[in-house]
């Protein structure tokens, strides 16, 4: 028997759901290594996916109310086997990306021990799988807690932190620090030849993960109301606390020195140091792991609370399906953990740790557009017999933007070491052809039984 759901979230708690899903704090570095070309990368990512994403979401959340989020947006769009596929990939590409994550957490944490530790495979691997099971445990605790440290995370371990690095840099400024990156309109336009094309989709995709707050419909009260003032109001702080955090970070370390895993830390701990503040570096250390913890139990169980839906309806085993007293899909949770494991373990054997976050990032984002399409053309067909124009450009902008940014993720960055062009293609390939031919063999199988 299905535990009874609670209408335990409103608008405030909707929207520090969907801040600490988006707001990825992993892909400041990269963005800092812009400099002043951020403010037009993140100007144009907003205009082409944040906020075409966040109105069909919004849309889609207020007039589909029903428990699943997006595998029913596309399921009622395409039918039940496209619907599987996309709560699939919607639960495959973060599968794929937590071992990155986690290790971004573990390698964060070693600051407030020893960051020599951070060169110890053994050390990073035993955090990263201690930090994972952790973040299983307290997911389990279902809908409640998490909404809790979601809040937590959002305004301690992202709010409070930004608005801190933030006021560093205006008083980098104010004193006439040197800053490592040029202002002015000349600079504003990033060359594509510096800015990696290949980091497109990586960039798009740091916007990207409005839809997780439809997840959870059966436990949000008055959703009509509720979805569109939580998602309008999360657009508004992800927007600032990204295009400003980055800016801080590009003011004072060089662009050749960012670093994809250590750059946030570098970042605070340069502006401490050169305010005489480093007692405060392991304090905001403390505050980024909340937010890092938040992040990850956002992406434990949205995405798993949607696979569970289609394995109520035929396509996976039915236990998988289940949910415990808390109103979790426990044996989803666990099973992710399992995988999460194993990869976490595979990623941190490779000899070059660096290129292979970046190609498990990759690999994740490619999934991920994958389904944004899906999303974008759900709304499409599911609104084409009204008269929303503005929500028609909005899926069309980002069916677009998704393609190109597919497209340009093939291409890699000249920034990290990947094997040569044809290795790195083949690994992208051959990966992708698994990952998309799963879901096809599971509806296969279900349609035999």
């Amino acid at each position: 028997m299905q535990p009874t759901s609670r209408k335990i979230l409103g608008s405030f708690a909707l929207a520090m759901i969907a801040v600490t899903a988006i707001i990825d704090l992993r892909g400041l570095p990269m963005m800092a290594s812009y400099g002043f070309g951020v403010i037009a990368v993140y100007g144009l990512a907003a205009l082409l996916f944040l906020i075409p994403s966040s109105l069909v979401c919004a849309e889609l959340a207020t007039t589909i109310p029903e428990q699943g989020g997006m595998y029913i947006w596309v399921r009622q769009a395409f039918g039940d086997k496209m619907g599987f596929f996309s709560i699939w990939l919607e639960w495959l590409n973060n599968v794929i990306g937590f071992p990155a994550s986690l290790t971004f957490i573990a390698v964060t944490l070693t600051y407030l021990m020893d960051p020599a530790l951070a060169l110890h495979k053994g050390v990073i691997l035993t955090l990263t799988l201690s930090i994972l099971w952790l973040v299983t445990g307290f997911t389990l605790l279902g809908i409640k807690a998490s909404s809790r440290l979601n809040m937590l995370g959002a305004l301690f371990g992202t709010i409070i932190p930004a608005i801190i690095i933030v006021i560093l840099g205006l008083a980098w400024v104010l004193i006439g620090k040197p800053l490592q990156f040029q202002p002015g309109w000349s600079h504003l336009l990033p060359s594509w030849n510096e800015s990696n094309p290949g980091f497109f989709a990586a960039i798009i995709l740091g916007f990207g993960g409005m839809q997780i707050v439809a997840f959870h419909t059966v436990n949000v009260s008055n959703p009509k109301h509720s979805f569109p003032r939580a998602i309008f109001s999360a657009v508004s702080i992800i927007i600032t606390i990204c295009l400003f955090t980055a800016l801080a970070i590009a003011s004072v370390v060089p662009a050749q020195e960012l670093n994809l895993i250590s750059g946030l830390i570098d970042g605070f701990n340069r502006f401490f140091l050169a305010f005489h503040m480093a007692w405060a570096t392991p304090v905001l250390i403390s505050l980024i792991i909340l937010s890092l913890f938040a992040t990850l139990n956002a992406w434990f169980l949205g995405p798993a609370r949607g696979l569970a839906v289609a394995a109520q309806n035929g396509f996976l085993p039915k236990a998988l399906g289940r949910s415990n007293k808390k109103d979790v899909p426990a044996a989803i949770i666990i099973l992710q953990a399992v995988i999460c494991s194993i990869l976490s373990v595979v990623f941190l054997l490779m000899p070059d740790i660096s290129s292979a976050f970046w190609v498990l990032l990759n690999l994740s984002s490619q999934s991920a557009l994958i389904v944004y399409i899906l999303i974008f053309a759900a709304a499409l067909k599911l609104r084409s017999s009204s008269k929303r124009i503005g929500i028609t450009c909005a899926a069309a902008i980002g069916i677009l933007t998704c393609v190109i940014a597919l497209l340009t993720s093939l291409i890699p960055p000249s920034l990290i070491h990947t094997g040569g062009l044809f290795h790195y293609e083949m690994i992208l390939i051959l990966s992708n052809l698994v990952f998309l031919s799963i879901p096809f063999l599971i509806i296969y199988r279900s349609s035999r039984l």
